[in-house]
């Protein structure tokens, strides 16, 4: 069965261009690496009426590998690192859930 995450990333405002810079050549890399099904980014919509709570995280990766091993590749890979280094300690919030499909 395969694996799907949700990876909810949050930057500092001065860091938003940068950000969704490094996640483009992190989204093309990453859909090239073996046991990939789906590795897809959206930014989150802050534009909610008046009252209603703004959503959590400036971007949400949603994620599919082929397995455990897959994923465990992709995170020590030399782009995903590159990703991870490009931003001061602490500049990153990264929030991430598995989904369990309901039977």
């Amino acid at each position: 069965m395969s694996l799907k995450l949700i990876a909810t990333l949050t930057f500092p405002a001065d860091q938003q261009d940068k950000a969704q810079e490094v996640l483009v050549e992190l989204i093309e890399k990453s859909q090239a690496d073996q046991g990939c099904l789906q590795y897809e980014c959206f930014a989150v919509d802050k534009n909610v009426a008046e009252g209603e709570p703004v959503p959590e995280g400036d971007f949400v990766v949603l994620e599919e590998w082929w397995d455990e091993e897959a994923l465990d590749v992709h995170v020590a890979s030399e782009h995903f690192q590159a990703f991870l280094g490009a931003f001061a300690e602490g500049e990153i919030g990264l929030k991430i859930q598995r989904l369990n499909k309901l039977d």
